[in-house]
């Protein structure tokens, strides 16, 4: 190989490695992305709305499994923020599925030096993950759309000055 040949080698495999660093994969949670719309999505059945940043719409799927790893999920919620996915909870009831649950982020997210706690936080290019145990037997793992959390706080803001 000549050293034309190399450098253009080079080059395109720094291409290839920024383009990759550039453009993260989406996150979202079992094939459905964050910013996807509703209407994409015929098995949502309509849940609840939470008032939050002008009205987020919460959905379940029918016939949801609620199997995931070594643990079964009480809940999965699915919200929408003007149709579109922003965030994923996921409830889970008594210890076993607690642990199941704690195990399963860590995996997902990283392992933490205070895992004894019964609250967690992790960031990444696309989503927001908090870890929380409500009471003694029961918690939830809720995913956020970073980028969609960035919109809500602009609209958040542009409401409370409309309010002044």
């Amino acid at each position: 190989m000549s050293k034309y040949e190399k450098v253009v080698l080079h080059i395109l495999l720094c291409a290839i490695l920024f383009s990759a660093c550039a453009h993260p994969a989406p996150g979202g949670f079992r094939g459905m992305m964050w910013g996807q719309e509703n209407s994409s999505f015929p098995d949502l059945v309509y849940d609840s709305t939470d008032p939050s940043h002008g009205g987020i719409k919460f959905y379940t799927k029918k016939d949801e499994n609620l199997h995931i790893g070594n643990f079964v999920a009480q809940k999965i919620v699915y919200g929408f923020w003007h149709d579109k996915l922003c965030v994923v909870g996921v409830f889970v009831d008594g210890n076993v599925n607690w642990e199941g649950l704690k195990l399963a982020a860590f995996e997902k997210f990283g392992s933490q030096s205070d895992s004894h706690l019964d609250s967690f936080y992790w960031s990444n290019d696309t989503t927001i993950a908090t870890l929380d145990r409500v009471v003694h037997d029961r918690g939830v793992l809720w995913l956020r759309s970073k980028e969609i959390a960035k919109q809500q706080d602009m609209y958040d803001r542009s409401k409370a000055k409309e309010g002044l």
